[in-house]
């Protein structure tokens, strides 16, 4: 039987910001195919591994997180958790081969990595460059354990190696991440940007993960050039409103991105204030000199008026003189 995975380099998108994951070759053929795999031979595993678990507790069903996908995004290619159920197991362990450096940053590459992540039910829409992921938890703390490990990657884990031994041959990648600034109004919300490079190619992406109550919902864009920081915020407001479109539709709850805060007037300078206030009052002072000198000369018969008053003060004092 040959194996299911495609690529001996595959970049899983699927999961919230994963990095390049090395994985066997197309024509490898599945380990040990005659041992048992979960205490039965591989035919009864894939048997019993051929469909998801129906939905408990408070996760929803295929056909309501498709039907949300596919009403939001037209057009796009619908895939849930049966697509990768079968492939899980083998999956999780080839990632368990890779060697990851930091070593500390193993759990975060291999859990981001499962197109379906545990204890979860997914479905999948892709179109172009863009995909976006829903993931329906038990409850709303299995979900935020998931975000949680997502969040401590991307604070310890901002670059990161892994490599594959593959046919006498090894096989690396490295990847950087970025925290991007997002608003959102989901109860959790991340976005970064993602560069993997592996053997001369690289691929660039940003992505946003939403998380509300028992549901998260990711989406993420790749490009084939590093996009400018105007780029880079205008796809994260895009992929933010994708992903709440999906959490506001199964949860009936409306999710919507609050108005930026305005920016803060830029303070002045004290000195600049004082001085400004002490020019202020010489200005008013001679202001009210001028207007007072304006008026004596716009009225003279006042000023005669004032001459004449002192004549006569003068004329009665002699007067009163003589007398």
């Amino acid at each position: 039987m040959k194996s299911t995975l495609r690529a001996s380099t595959v970049a899983l998108t699927t999961a919230a910001f994963t990095a390049a994951l090395l994985l066997t070759s197309c024509d490898a053929e599945r380990e040990a195919q005659e041992e048992a795999l979960g205490g039965g031979p591989v035919s009864n595993s894939g048997q019993i591994r051929a469909s998801a678990p129906e939905p408990t507790g408070k996760q929803l069903s295929h056909d309501r997180l498709r039907s949300a996908l596919e009403e939001q995004f037209d057009g796009a290619e619908i895939t849930d958790t049966d697509t990768y159920w079968a492939d899980q197991r083998d999956l999780n362990r080839e990632l368990q081969k890779l060697a990851v450096s930091p070593t500390d940053c193993k759990s975060f590459v291999i859990t981001s990595a499962l197109p379906v992540p545990s204890g979860s039910l997914t479905a999948v829409a892709r179109s172009e460059n863009r995909q976006r992921a829903v993931y329906s938890f038990e409850d709303t703390e299995a979900a935020q354990s998931y975000v949680q490990n997502e969040q401590e990657g991307l604070a310890e884990c901002r670059e990161y190696r892994v490599t594959r031994e593959l046919n006498d041959e090894q096989i690396e990648a490295s990847t950087t991440l970025r925290p991007l600034e997002i608003r959102s109004g989901a109860e959790t919300s991340l976005a970064l940007q993602r560069r993997v490079e592996s053997d001369g190619d690289s691929e660039r992406s940003v992505g946003v993960l939403l998380s509300h109550g028992s549901l998260v919902a990711v989406a993420v864009e790749t490009f084939e050039e590093d996009p400018d920081e105007a780029e880079m915020d205008q796809t994260v407001v895009e992929l933010e409103a994708e992903a709440a479109a999906v959490l506001s539709q199964l949860t009936g709850e409306e999710i919507i991105a609050p108005e930026p805060e305005p920016e803060p007037e830029p303070e002045e300078d004290e000195d600049e204030t004082d001085g400004a206030e002490e020019g202020g009052s010489e200005d008013s002072t001679s202001a009210e000199d001028s207007a007072e000198e304006n008026d004596d000369a716009a009225d003279p018969d006042s000023s005669e008026q004032t001459t004449d008053e002192q004549t006569t003060d003068e004329t009665g004092s002699e007067e009163s003189g003589d007398a």
